[in-house]
């Protein structure tokens, strides 16, 4: 896939019904940063563009939870999640709250436009399906309201996707479908909602397989056109969502990830001056689309289903980069269910640094499915770079400190790095082989300490953006490492006049992560009604 010159990068917006966990941060997050300081590096102009999803209903059941409104839950969480990700050095261009003042009208109206268009075409039509309602309160059982097994794999899922194998389904599908709300039985009405279905099912998969997309992440996507032809909802049951005049009382517009990202993709147009939304045929824009496998069909489906039915009003994401699920001490990690390390607590109040959480979250092959780690990987991982960075780069930068001579070849440092960031090219970037990369020469001694200090900042730059940027400064050259000819790479005399800043902390005890870890709690069920 050839890439433009400009990229634009929407990792799926989070639902700010929590802040963030290792497993956000690990997946979708780390992965459009460090593909955007490569593409950066490469000399790629880039803009990283998401927000929170202020309008799922998890955030109602966040709020029932907490005991709070609705909105005050979300915008809370929505600048928590802001903070987190600019902890973990995850850097973004636009951070958008689509439920807020100066949003809110525009994203209805692109919502709005997109369903009349659908409606216009026949893409999109009325059809009549089987909802649950709880007995005692009447209330749709939708999203965080409807708890069972998944159909495909048999785990314990709710909502309408399974974030074990990745599955969609609707609710009917829904194998032994009960209430989280209260053991009052389920009651099951026909409604009518909007829906659209793939013109070309065979053209969707196999684009999708010629972009390269591994095999573990195409199955659900396989499974979905093959059972239902590529179906997706465009409306449903409920109040909290995209409330429109189009539509009658108790049903909202559908908040998906794609037509968020197309939203993402004006605020590109408006920022850049450009013609046309990158997300219209022949931009010019390479939209890169990022998300974890539980969320297959948002990111793999609707975007082309949405594509054919708009009849050449919008074009898919080029590329799309989906990771596994993280896994912690054996179990996946949840914002509901209250398991894993949060950010927050982790990278405010413990010695571990964003670099060293990214090390450790960079060796989860999560480019290639789910991926387990622990609290002592985490140890581990972080002793190793804190052992390394006082053995091997600290006596390093000190000689470069003591010498003025020349800094020896540029050529293996930038071959290195060259072939380090074809590792993370949006289409199936490997992550976990690009800082296996970084390991293999960090260990290396080359002729010169000023050379192995060129390729360690290159190579580190997409991953560790800190310890790229120290040794990019102390061989004294402006701006952020990225490919450069060879003769513009040699070291300056002002490399002696920056301070080296204080080595890591003492090696880390894991028991000193103990207050920051959470285990898995059990289903939440309570029979007070959901504000």
């Amino acid at each position: 896939m050839h890439i433009h010159h400009k990229v634009l990068l929407v990792p799926m917006q989070p639902t700010p019904n929590g802040r963030l966990h290792i497993g956000h941060g690990g997946g979708t997050y780390l992965r459009a940063d460090v593909i955007a300081r490569a593409l950066r590096a490469q000399g790629h102009e880039v803009a990283v563009i998401t927000g929170s999803d202020a309008y799922e209903d998890w955030v109602v059941a966040a709020a029932h939870r907490e005991g709070r409104p609705p909105e005050e839950t979300y915008r809370d969480h929505h600048e928590g999640i802001a903070r987190d990700l600019a902890r973990l050095s995850v850097d973004l261009d636009t951070w958008i709250d689509p439920a807020g003042e100066q949003h809110r009208d525009a994203y209805r109206r692109l919502h709005e436009d997109v369903l009349t268009r659908l409606r216009a075409t026949g893409a999109a039509r009325l059809e009549r399906e089987r909802i649950p309602y709880a007995g005692d309160t009447g209330r749709p059982l939708v999203g965080p309201w409807i708890a069972g097994d998944c159909p495909h794999c048999g785990h314990p899922c709710g909502g309408s996707t399974c974030t074990y194998c990745g599955e969609y389904f609707v609710p009917e599908q829904l194998l032994r479908a009960r209430s989280r709300l209260s053991d009052s039985p389920v009651e099951w009405r026909t409604e009518e909602n909007w829906f659209a279905t793939a013109d070309d099912p065979r053209a969707i998969a196999d684009r999708h397989r010629a972009s390269g997309l591994r095999p573990v992440f195409l199955a659900p996507l396989l499974r979905a056109l093959d059972q239902h032809g590529g179906r997706i909802r465009l409306t449903g049951q409920g109040e909290w969502g995209i409330r429109s005049g189009m539509l009658p009382a108790g049903k909202v517009i559908s908040n998906g990830y794609f037509l968020y990202s197309v939203y993402c993709g004006e605020l590109h147009r408006q920022l850049t001056g450009a013609a046309v939304n990158p997300f219209t045929p022949g931009s010019g824009v390479t939209t890169v689309g990022l998300f974890g496998s539980d969320n297959s069909t948002p990111g793999l489906l609707v975007p082309d289903v949405i594509a054919q039915g708009s009849q050449g009003t919008l074009a898919p994401f080029d590329a799309t980069v989906v990771n596994g699920m993280l896994h912690f001490e054996g179990q996946k990690c949840s914002t509901s269910k209250r398991h894993g390390i949060w950010l927050s607590e982790l990278l405010e109040n413990s010695s571990v640094t964003s670099d060293e959480l990214r090390y450790t979250l960079l060796h989860a092959p999560l480019d290639h499915g789910p991926a387990e780690t622990s609290t002592g990987t985490l140890t581990q991982h972080v002793n190793a770079l804190r052992d390394w960075d006082a053995a091997v780069l600290r006596p390093a930068l000190d000689r470069l400190r003591e010498r003025s001579g020349p800094g020896g070849p540029a050529a293996p440092a930038l071959k290195a790095a060259a072939a380090q960031y074809a590792l993370l090219s949006p289409c199936s970037p490997d992550l976990t082989a690009a800082v296996r990369m970084l390991d293999d020469w960090a260990h290396t001694p080359l002729g010169t300490d000023a050379e192995w200090l060129l390729g360690l900042a290159l190579l580190a730059h997409p991953l560790l953006p800190r310890l790229a940027g120290l040794i990019w400064t102390q061989l004294g050259y402006p701006g952020d490492p990225g490919l450069r000819p060879a003769e513009q790479l040699e070291p300056t005399p002002l490399r002696s006049l920056v301070a080296v800043p204080p080595p890591s902390p003492e090696r880390l005890n894991a028991a000193a992560l103990q207050p920051y870890v959470h285990l898995q709690e059990a289903e939440e069920r309570t029979s007070r009604p959901a504000p």
